[in-house]
């Protein structure tokens, strides 16, 4: 397969999503413990959209509330997944909850939960933390979460923040006042945008967000001017192929705008989303795009490209090895 020659970058993955039966019976054996019994976690099935994905958080409902210690070995196990897979560096996006709530001992967690992760890195695959930051977060918890974000972008624990839920419902201007605060603290927004919702909220995303990137974005191709703008801003879609067909936001491959978006030379990446919940593994995303789309080498050195260039931690730790065939000069603009 040609996606198998190339470094693969994934920027969109949620933790708990990382949950299945495997990784659990994995985790089991080695004596770890577990909150959840692997036979209890099935994956969302085509057309079960939303409600089954509402399910499947249902049944991982123990690890929604789980402290940073009972995550670490499934972040581990999933390291080494993504390690055989040939990615080289990720962001995971992780609750403020797994950490204590007072922002002298989250830091002091979270630098030892970071330390743990590093090891596990073997100087092969990077991986870098965003805080996830649900719609519906009451008000009263907003300023409380800007203060533990700053606290950890000054000591390098996240790099970035990331805005999920219903889209509809919950409109991200509610965090106006935050994406402003952080921004000025150097962390990078991504907003999740046009996956459930309409080209409207990718707008709000990028007008009332200031969003560096957008996750999902289908609902971006019913708009031309909004499509116009993403190219011309050169703003980074995080697609989900997957994930867009099992929640219903592409009704099948052959509609989903990811061949589009590459006809277009626009600035995206390929994920998985939730790899346990959606049944998919970074490989077998980039296996379909090659085969329904027909990307070859050069596409997917591309999306390597761009990936890498829309990371949100700007120092990488490794030596990230990249085909000699890249064009020329673009190793450079990465690495700086």
């Amino acid at each position: 397969m040609v996606h198998e020659t190339v470094p693969k970058v994934e920027l969109h993955c949620h933790l708990i999503g990382t949950l299945n039966a495997p990784l659990l019976r994995e985790i089991d054996l080695a004596g770890e413990r577990i909150l959840v019994r692997p036979e209890n976690v099935q994956p969302v099935g085509f057309g079960e959209g939303p409600q089954g994905f509402a399910d499947w958080l249902v049944r991982v409902e123990p690890y929604k509330s789980a402290g940073w210690r009972d995550y670490l070995p499934v972040l581990e196990a999933h390291m080494e997944r993504l390690v055989q897979q040939g990615v080289v560096y990720a962001e995971m996006m992780i609750s403020p909850m797994m950490f204590a709530r007072d922002t002298g001992a989250l830091v002091e967690e979270f630098a030892e939960f970071q330390e743990r992760v590093r090891s596990r890195e073997r100087g092969v695959l990077q991986v870098e933390f965003l805080f996830l930051v649900p719609r519906s977060l009451p008000d009263e918890f907003i300023d409380k979460d800007i203060a533990r974000c700053i606290a950890l972008a000054k000591t390098g624990g996240i790099c970035g923040i990331s805005i999920a839920g219903l889209e509809r419902d919950c409109p991200a201007s509610r965090f106006e006042r935050m994406f402003g605060v952080l921004k000025d603290h150097g962390l990078g927004i991504e907003i999740h945008a046009g996956e459930l919702g309409g080209p409207e909220e990718i707008f709000e995303a990028l007008d009332v967000g200031r969003a560096d990137r957008i996750g999902h974005g289908v609902a971006a191709f019913r708009d031309e001017r909004l499509v116009e703008r993403l190219c011309t801003e050169n703003v980074h879609i995080e697609f989900c192929p997957t994930s867009n067909l099992k929640m219903g936001a592409a009704r099948d491959i052959a509609s989903h705008p990811i061949g589009l978006a590459r006809d277009l030379n626009m600035n995206f990446s390929i994920n998985t989303d939730d790899p346990g919940s959606f049944d998919c593994t970074m490989n077998s995303e980039f296996a379909l795009i090659e085969s329904e789309f027909g990307f070859g080498k050069v596409d997917f050195q591309a999306v390597a490209r761009n990936s890498l260039a829309a990371r949100f931690q700007r120092n990488l730790r490794y030596d990230i090895q990249i085909p000699e065939n890249f064009q020329a000069g673009a190793v450079e603009a990465i690495l700086v």
